[in-house]
């Protein structure tokens, strides 16, 4: 496995050649996680046009030491730019069993978590409900707690464990953003390689993408009406789900004035609500389920990217929304978008389907290893962290170490024209 990933690593460093270092970014900072705790159910109420975003998570320039990786960022204003019912989750597969003798007994051991954004976000919150269930799942029922160490889209959490040696008494575990892995693939992440630096105990959050655009109807009440003009768009980073998918939507031809700066998808849904902002990228059922005014006339869909939401579905069945479609499709009707970009979309897509990638330092003990991996498939497959997860509006869905082991070889062997595109879709 290891020698095809550091093949198709090869593979894509030789094209992209020395100009790609500087085409991707890796930004300071970036201590807010892009998928905070879901708020309460109590829906959110349109607040006075008066406040402005701030806190960016992503700076723009880009950090080629790990000293400047580690300095903290200034808290800039969005700038304008001119130019990620709930996803039904993929069925649970068995569990891998482990034979007995090789078993580790973890007695006396401690498992340290590392999550790269700040106390109290989605990440957060996450690895501390999977930390309460896996130390029932490993023999000896170690101590497993979580630490944070933000910045830098989560590689300085990365680099806390694969720069130092294995301890027998301490085994580690870290929490990364996919973004990260994806960029380091494409050759733009300094002193972190995806292929060999960790290995992946897999994702707990494999859901087809639902992200759903949608615009105000004051402005708009249908697909070519807003074609037809030019909106502005709320965006967190540059390097988030959101960002890539809207910068591979402008590129195609869509229609945006690009907003930079939100904290949050809740931040971007109070921006929509004050009409701060045109459109916002955050239209799926677990936004609407909170913001139900959005289907009862305040906001008009537009497209999405994989899954469609259930509250447009049931406005086809009212006969609205009739030209509501995937974004893929759309561009292809409306643009004529051509087979490399259209790969480049369906290549995102599958890495944005897991957010959220539990990974071990590439010194682990094989044994070590392998109980983890399947100690992390019984624990995201069991009932009690399926509950725990969904009574916190959290989807689930399991994509095993060997699944997204698989995932980094085939994003990496992908023609070097799609690559290419994808470079493109993040900041230079």
């Amino acid at each position: 496995m290891r020698t095809a990933l550091m093949t198709a690593k090869r593979a894509v460093g030789l094209f992209a050649l020395a100009a790609v270092m500087a085409m991707l970014v890796v930004a300071c900072g970036g201590e807010e996680d892009p998928t905070p705790t879901p708020q309460p159910d109590t829906p959110a109420q349109p607040a006075a046009p008066t406040a402005t975003p701030t806190a960016a998570m992503m700076a723009e320039e880009p950090t080629p030491t790990a000293e400047a990786m580690m300095e903290d960022e200034a808290t800039p204003t969005p700038e304008a730019m001119t130019e990620t019912a709930d996803p039904t989750p993929t069925p649970r597969p068995t569990p891998t069993p482990i034979p007995v003798e090789e078993q580790v007994d973890f007695s006396g051991k401690t498992v340290q978590i590392t999550v790269g954004y700040a106390p109290g976000g989605g990440f957060d919150t996450f690895a501390r409900i999977f930390a309460h269930h896996l130390s029932d799942e490993l023999r000896g029922n170690p101590n497993v707690f979580v630490s944070n160490k933000p910045g830098a889209n989560t590689l300085v959490a990365v680099r806390s464990v694969i720069d130092k040696d294995y301890r027998d008494n301490q085994v580690d575990i870290v929490v990364v953003i996919s973004t990260l892995i994806q960029q380091s693939i494409l050759g733009g992440v300094s002193e972190f390689d995806a292929a060999n630096d960790l290995v992946y105990l897999g994702a707990p959050d494999y859901t087809p993408s639902d992200q759903t655009w949608c615009i105000r109807s004051d402005l708009a009440d249908n697909l070519d009406d807003y074609l037809a003009g030019n909106f502005t768009l709320g965006q967190i980073g540059r390097v988030d789900t959101y960002a890539t998918s809207s910068e591979w939507a402008v590129q195609v031809g869509f229609p945006f004035e690009r907003v930079f700066g939100y904290t949050g998808t809740s931040d971007m849904d109070a921006a929509f609500n004050r009409r701060e902002i045109d459109v916002t990228p955050t239209c799926r059922d677990s936004q609407v389920a909170q913001n139900p005014e959005w289907a009862e006339g305040y906001a008009t869909p537009l497209f999405y990217t994989i899954m469609e939401p259930e509250w447009i579905k049931a406005g086809k069945a009212e006969g609205k929304y009739g030209w509501v479609k995937s974004i893929r499709e759309i561009a292809e009707e409306r643009f004529g978008t051509g087979n490399d970009y259209l790969n480049a979309f369906d290549a995102l897509m599958a890495a944005a389907a897991s957010s959220r990638i539990y990974a071990m330092p590439a010194q682990t003990p094989g044994n070590i290893v392998n109980e983890m991996r399947a100690a992390f498939e019984r624990v995201v497959s069991s009932d009690d962290f399926v509950a725990d997860m969904k009574s916190r509006r959290y989807d689930v869905g399991l994509r095993t170490g060997d699944q997204y082991q698989a995932q980094v070889e085939s994003f990496a062997g992908l023609p070097d024209e799609t690559l290419d595109i994808i470079r493109g879709l993040f900041p230079s």
